[in-house]
């Protein structure tokens, strides 16, 4: 049994183990952009916490937005196979991945200011850090959510209508 079995129908994302892998993929990065949109908040407002968990954090956010494009290609590769019209979710997913790329940016600037003292960045330059590093992951939560939502509503909403 091979494990990664695409075919001409959903390409090299479509099936791991003979299942789409897409319902797989996209619990990875429901769960790792919001936890690292939260601890981006907490960096924003408390160096001793960026200091503390800032590295942590980073490899957490490449790995969400590795699972983010993951996600995005194997959703592609779903929608071939099921033939089902998914326009909100799939106009939700095309833009996720790309709202998680000034988070990432962010929280690695932030991180290298505290991690080397508090003398780098003038306060100015600190605190607008910090407010686009809130506004990002404010905006990579709602993206999230409302790609997971739309696409929770597509495969499940049926039942709430029943």
């Amino acid at each position: 049994m091979k494990l990664f079995n695409g075919d001409d129908l959903g390409g090299p994302f479509d099936l791991i183990a003979g299942l789409p892998l897409h319902p797989l993929a996209s619990h990875a990065p429901i769960v790792l952009v919001p936890l690292v949109a939260f601890a981006a908040l907490a960096m924003a407002y408390w160096p001793s916490f960026s200091r503390k968990y800032g590295l942590p954090v980073l490899v957490l956010a490449v790995i969400s937005q590795l699972s983010l494009f993951l996600a995005k290609a194997s959703g592609e590769s779903f929608q071939e196979r099921v033939n089902k019209e998914v326009e909100r979710h799939e106009s939700y997913g095309e833009i996720a991945p790309f709202t998680f790329i000034p988070l990432l940016i962010l929280l690695f600037i932030r991180y290298r200011m505290d991690k080397t003292g508090a003398g780098i960045g003038s306060p100015v330059v600190r605190r607008l850090v910090s407010i686009l590093l809130a506004l990002s992951a404010i905006l990579a939560l709602v993206y999230i959510f409302l790609t997971g939502h739309s696409g929770a509503e597509s495969v499940w909403g049926w039942i709430a209508k029943n």
